[in-house]
């Protein structure tokens, strides 16, 4: 999406984004419904939707979602997801936050699922107000990043590993305390009652998850790892050896929300 306005990050990761990427969690999709009053009546749009890891879980609990994404591939994961699930109230429609001018409202929630980052966060926050029924609201979404924020020392092995097959990689920081400036933003843009929910718990992964959620993301694609995607996998897959599983990790998911 915008500033790049491109499916090209995610491009080789959308089988691996489907089925490795975690979702967000019962507790931040009940957070949702009882924030927002969702009902068979309420309307839902998911922007930069993914393969819905955000739209098929809240649609249990709206009348209609409406999932948007620039990579078409990544949408048939989703819709695939949907069929799974059983929900039969999705739409998809191709397309980034510079398209929402063509996006018919209202809608009582929009969510976006670490997609906002990729986007320009002014022009979408004043469309996404006028977008918004009187009494909806916005919802930001974010899991902890493991590669760069986790302790444990299999995540010091696996981001090491990274490393010596990608340049460039984000730095490995560890638990930060920051002021989160979304907040901030959405409140700059007409949202009130703005407030940050964080549900923290454990994860777990096995070998084959931690591979899978490496090959999904933007700057460890395969597509990126190139030719030498067997030789990372298989060298991943000895280095994982060391440790037992499950391999643990402390997780956490924070929402942040305001309302129209």
């Amino acid at each position: 999406m915008s500033p790049n306005d491109s499916t090209t990050p995610f491009a080789s990761t959308e089988a691996y984004y489907a089925d490795h990427r975690p979702g967000y969690g019962e507790s931040a999709v009940e957070y949702l419904r009882h924030r927002f009053d969702l009902d068979d009546g309420s309307r839902v749009l998911d922007l930069g939707c993914g393969p819905g890891q955000v739209a098929v879980p809240v649609a249990a609990h709206a009348g209609s979602v409406l999932g948007m994404d620039p990579n078409p591939a990544m949408l048939r994961e989703a819709d695939a997801r949907a069929r799974r699930a059983g929900r039969e109230n999705l739409d998809w429609v191709v397309g980034s936050d510079a398209e929402l001018t063509g996006v018919e409202g209202p809608f009582d929630l929009v969510t976006m699922g670490r997609s906002f980052h990729w986007m320009d966060q002014a022009r979408t926050l004043e469309r996404v107000h006028e977008l918004t029924d009187s009494g909806g609201g916005v919802a930001l979404l974010t899991n902890r990043e493991w590669i760069t924020r986790g302790t444990k020392d299999w995540q010091d092995a696996v981001y090491a590993h990274v490393g010596s097959y990608i340049e460039d990689l984000p730095d490995r920081t560890g638990p930060i305390e920051y002021d989160d400036p979304w907040d901030e933003l959405v409140a700059e843009f007409g949202f009130t009652e703005v407030e940050t929910a964080t549900f923290e718990f454990e994860r777990t992964w096995d070998v084959d998850s931690v591979v899978g959620y490496l090959f999904s993301l933007s700057f460890c694609s395969p597509a990126t790892v190139g030719d030498e995607k067997g030789a990372f996998e298989a060298a991943l897959r000895a280095r994982l050896d060391a440790f037992d599983e499950p391999l643990v990790q402390d997780a956490a998911v924070t929402v942040i929300t305001g309302k129209r």
